[in-house]
């Protein structure tokens, strides 16, 4: 009868154990500071920012968007003109969600689109 009982609470263990590929993988990925694709990247940079690392997260994000990914040019962009992780830059924001937008994401298209009414707007009431 012991061994009735023992065997499922192994298998509970067994079933809670994390994944290769769960969030232990991901976190030694991050250590190590491997990722082999945009996605990837953009992933371990959601992770780092859901957790406030947001300097961390800033370099998984830029190398997202030189693999390609615009979500990570985006993610970098708005962390540039919040000042999360980095020092506050709309010069950079602006390049990186041109270089988003170019990608096609439409979402940094409208945010490219509000910086330059921003920046217009900030240039209007210098003049006057």
């Amino acid at each position: 009868m012991k061994y009735i009982i023992l065997v499922p609470v192994v298998l509970i263990f067994v079933a809670c154990a994390p994944a290769a590929n769960s969030a232990t993988s991901s976190n030694n990925r991050v250590k190590s500071g491997s990722c082999n694709s945009g996605v990837s990247c953009q992933n371990i940079g959601l992770s780092l920012a859901s957790r406030y690392k947001y300097k961390e997260a800033s370099k998984y994000f830029k190398r997202a968007c030189e693999y390609g990914a615009s979500e990570g040019c985006n993610n970098l962009a708005f962390q540039y003109a919040n000042a999360e992780g980095l020092k506050q830059s709309y010069t950079l924001a602006y390049k990186y969600w041109g270089m988003a937008c170019d990608m096609g994401n439409s979402s940094a298209c409208a945010n490219l689109q509000l910086a330059k009414d921003k920046v217009e707007e900030l240039r209007n009431k210098k003049g006057r």
